[in-house]
């Protein structure tokens, strides 16, 4: 290839010299080797811008490749944003609806413990110690500047619940009551909420609670046995059955 550049290039510089110019062998030479390598400079300036071109393109590609990545990613956050809005906005409402409920909610369970205080009060007596602690314990909550409502309402829904349960219980508890004739250490049968008995330990006097007046009172001896099958009852040592116990008046 070399060797016909050389020969275009004596040709060329042989048509294009005046005639009156003619050139040595030498000097002809000479130029033709000059145009060689100003050719080669050029192929040479040539490849390099082609490489050049090439690199250029590859980064314009990656250019226009994180265009469109970062494009595709302000859309993405625009949406991301819009979407938080959203939420932030829902949970400000829900806040604001919190606090409201709160503030109706801490009076309401206020009242609530209230109305359980009286109604222990005016319930059969069992487990009023018990029953008093708890009450005790769930004020100390209620008035607590740390315990949040959410606490505050399961411990009042908890005493509710416990306080539903003994309606449908039965079980001995020995417990300490004060009859007519003085206080006395006794066995309590209760019965739901429907009716207390009381059994002296030494097994020899039963009674009941009668809520009508409001005190503890003997029963005939001809329901010590019916007391005694209820307690085995309640203690899971005996089967169900039907029991002749008084709920209401005695008949003499």
């Amino acid at each position: 290839m070399l060797y016909h550049f050389v020969t275009i290039c004596f040709l060329l510089l042989f048509l294009f010299l005046p005639q009156s110019q003619a050139l040595e062998p030498g000097e002809l030479q000479q130029k033709a080797e000059e145009a060689v390598r100003t050719w080669k400079r050029v192929q040479e300036l040539e490849d390099r811008w082609a490489t050049e071109r090439e690199k250029l393109l590859r980064e314009i590609e990656g250019l226009e490749a994180q265009k469109r990545l970062l494009l595709w990613k302000k859309e993405k956050m625009e949406k991301y944003v819009a979407d938080l809005k959203e939420r932030i906005a829902e949970l400000k409402r829900r806040t604001t609806e919190l606090k409201k409920m709160n503030q109706e909610l801490e009076p309401y369970l206020d009242e609530t413990i209230k109305r359980l205080r009286e109604f222990i009060k005016g319930d059969l007596p069992f487990l009023m110690e018990e029953r008093k602690k708890r009450l005790l314990a769930l004020q100390s909550v209620l008035d607590s500047y740390d315990a949040g409502i959410a606490e505050k309402l399961r411990r009042v829904l908890e005493a509710l619940r416990v306080e539903v349960d003994y309606g449908g219980q039965a079980e001995v508890t020995e417990e300490q009551i004060t009859p007519a004739d003085g206080p006395r250490t006794v066995q309590v049968f209760r019965l739901g909420r429907l009716a207390l008995f009381y059994r002296t330990l030494d097994g020899k006097e039963i009674g009941r609670f009668n809520p009508e007046t409001g005190r503890w009172e003997k029963l005939p001896g001809r329901f010590s046995r019916e007391m005694e099958r209820a307690m085995e009852m309640a203690a899971r040592r005996r089967a169900a059955e039907l029991l002749k116990l008084p709920i209401g008046g005695l008949k003499k």
